[in-house]
């Protein structure tokens, strides 16, 4: 996932990619950055925190109970990964936008947030194909 944003990272910068901008926010509300520091974070932590993120989502889901209920067949556990990824991204990138923004100081565009769908969308596929495997 992180992999299929970086092209737009180097096309658009952090405006591209909106999963980054958040992370921005969040590392610097955590380290007790300006916002200032928003503008130009480190972007090794913003990856970082990301990955870590996707870790953590693919765990839940791993573990979610409503998988043992499916039948045995991995598309649907392909199918509910996408969907699991897709909840992320309106959970996580659409409801708390406006919040983001104003924390941040910077507007996430819409181009932004179609990135971080498609990623979600590659995110899921992977996520629906390395679960039955583990």
């Amino acid at each position: 996932m992180t992999l299929f944003e970086f092209p737009f990272w180097k096309k658009w910068g952090m405006n591209g990619v909106a999963e980054w901008q958040t992370n921005w926010v969040i590392i610097s509300k955590l380290t007790g950055g300006t916002s200032n520091r928003i503008q130009e974070p480190r972007i090794s932590w913003t990856i970082s925190l990301h990955l870590w993120h996707g870790t953590a989502a693919g765990i839940v889901f791993g573990l979610l109970p409503v998988l043992m209920l499916l039948p045995a067949g991995n598309f649907s556990v392909l199918l509910d990964a996408v969907i699991y990824s897709v909840a992320l991204w309106i959970i996580f990138m659409v409801a708390p936008r406006r919040a983001f923004e104003s924390a941040g100081g910077r507007r996430i565009s819409v181009r932004s947030l179609s990135v971080a769908l498609e990623s979600h969308f590659v995110y899921g596929i992977l996520l629906g194909l390395l679960v039955p495997l583990a």
